[in-house]
């Protein structure tokens, strides 16, 4: 698939790794191997795992799709974000392996950690 790129700090853009995909742990092992070569640590903290993003779905937006503007949205969401489901974090239309993001948002912080762990 595309990468879905969003924003960061320090205004920076980034991709999120599908924690879904059966190669990931290979991926997310690299990566971390490659981080402790650099920099000796003893353990991760796993932060903003949501995953968050400081542009609304994607830097090129979100199709416009019953999954984007379903007919409910949780209370909380309409009251603080603006009744949009992608604020602050990405496109329900991504497509990871399993499913689209919208089925998976809140499973995302449980695949990355066991990534992590495996």
């Amino acid at each position: 698939g595309q990468l879905l790129i969003g924003m960061v700090w320090p205004n920076s853009t980034t991709v999120w790794p599908d924690f879904t995909h059966p190669n990931v742990d290979q991926y997310w092992t690299g990566q971390i191997s490659q981080f402790h070569s650099n920099v000796q640590f003893d353990g991760l903290w796993i932060d903003m795992n949501e995953p968050s993003n400081f542009v609304d779905g994607s830097v090129d937006g979100c199709p416009i799709s019953g999954l984007e503007v379903p007919p409910y949205v949780p209370n909380a969401i309409r009251t603080s974000l603006g009744q949009k489901l992608t604020s602050g974090t990405l496109c329900m239309t991504a497509n990871q392996n399993l499913s689209t993001h919208y089925n998976l948002h809140s499973l995302y912080g449980l695949t990355e950690a066991n990534a992590t762990m495996n």
